[in-house]
């Protein structure tokens, strides 16, 4: 059975020849760079550049050796932007790290030391991401419409994105996707609404103006919908036939519960998300909708499934409400689990091995049966876990879902 043969009948809710597997197929069942780095090393390929394809999260790009030493059945069909206008159609050496210069960056970035020793991304003069000093991510710090105040300013701004040059380099992607693997292929869309906001105005910021300025909230919303269905037309035109999921994704939950009430979620949120879902399944019945969704989102999974989501990610079980046996027993029918493989937040870093295996067999025994589950962990490996147990996490997933 090839990847794409198991990731398919998988997401159709019947039992593959194994577990499908799955890292870096998205950007938040990634690995760190640092991570990466020393993974890398450990599996004895020491000439490998470390990528960094997503400088928000310092994620690293997986490379075709490594893919196949954790066999991963998935692979991402990346967009241009590396975040904070850089590209990564291009790459260049910088030595922001105190663990040498082997790591390649989108061409654009090129950060500044501040005075504090934190690192600064600029644009046109101004500060639009910071990592601190220590740190291990760039941080946005700057939200072009905190201040907006007019359906004018937010038009301005509020514009489709996918330009006629990256149709060119997704496509540059898909053809050495198909002809070097036989893995599934995820096409990272994005088309997020409630992060939008957070991201254009601020957290604080939006979130207050979702009750005192709604309508104007609502207007940008419905702008932002307009301009996903313009870059979504020409992205399915033109990729569409050559992947097999597309990711959409929201963070609507918190650790401790959802990150807005069901009753903003369901009368500002919900009617968009399926008017896009809707244009989706128009447009290609064939796809398998993927959307990313962290924290306690237990009380909205029955509006996923009814908007038309198919595969819910990262499936964080130690959230509230979303224990393992909860999900599969009430949605595991209706939607796949993509994720939830392993507790990332306590096991993975601070366990010892026998805590991870145990960890990872008792989810895939609650996940598995009747097809439905991806094994990938509760979101990106982080920085400083170690090479050895990054790698059993992938061969304990191999061997007890290949049973």
């Amino acid at each position: 059975m090839t990847s794409r043969d198991r990731v398919l009948k998988t997401l159709k809710h019947r039992e593959p020849d194994r577990i499908p597997i799955d890292l870096g197929g998205m950007r938040s069942t990634g690995i760190h760079a640092k991570a990466y780095w020393k993974l890398v090393d450990y599996l004895g390929y020491c000439d490998l550049p470390v990528k960094v394809f997503d400088i928000h999260q310092m994620l690293a790009l997986i490379d075709e050796e490594i893919r196949r030493e954790v066999r991963s059945d998935v692979i991402e069909l990346k967009r241009l932007n590396g975040g904070f206008g850089t590209r990564i159609d291009s790459w260049i050496r910088r030595e922001i790290f105190e663990d040498g210069s082997r790591y390649l960056f989108p061409d654009g970035f090129d950060p500044k030391v501040k005075e504090d020793g934190s690192l600064a991304i600029e644009r046109d003069g101004v500060e639009v991401a910071r990592m601190p000093r220590g740190g291990h991510y760039f941080d946005r710090s700057n939200f072009p419409l905190a201040q907006a105040e007019s359906k004018e300013e937010i038009s301005a701004l509020v514009l489709p994105k996918l330009t006629d040059e990256e149709i060119e380099f997704l496509k540059g992607q898909l053809s050495g996707i198909r002809e070097s693997t036989d893995c599934a292929v995820i096409g990272a869309f994005g088309g997020n609404f409630f992060e939008a906001g957070h991201l254009m105005f601020g957290y604080q910021e939006f979130m207050e103006r979702l009750i005192t300025d709604r309508s104007l909230m609502e207007f940008f919303l419905d702008r932002l919908l307009e301009t996903y269905i313009v870059d979504l037309e020409k992205y399915l035109s033109n990729v569409g036939d050559d992947i097999d999921i597309i990711q959409i994704g929201d963070d609507y939950g918190t650790q401790e519960n959802t990150a807005i009430s069901p009753r903003i979620f369901r009368s500002v949120f919900k009617p968009r998300l399926k008017d896009l879902c809707d244009f989706i399944h128009r447009k290609k019945p064939d796809l398998f909708i993927f959307l990313h969704s962290c924290g306690s989102v237990y009380t909205f999974i029955p509006d996923f499934i009814k908007v038309g989501v198919q595969i819910l990610n990262p499936v964080q079980t130690n959230a509230k409400n979303m224990e393992p046996e909860r999900l599969k027993k009430e949605f595991g029918r209706d939607i796949v689990f993509w994720g939830g493989g392993c507790d990332t937040q306590h096991v993975l870093p601070f366990g010892t091995l026998k805590d991870l295996e145990d960890d990872i067999r008792r989810r895939i025994d609650i996940f598995s049966p009747g097809g439905g589950f991806v094994f990938a962990p509760i979101h990106n490996i982080q920085a400083e876990v170690s090479p050895g147990k990054i790698f059993r996490l992938f061969e304990c997933a191999y061997e007890y879902g290949s049973r």
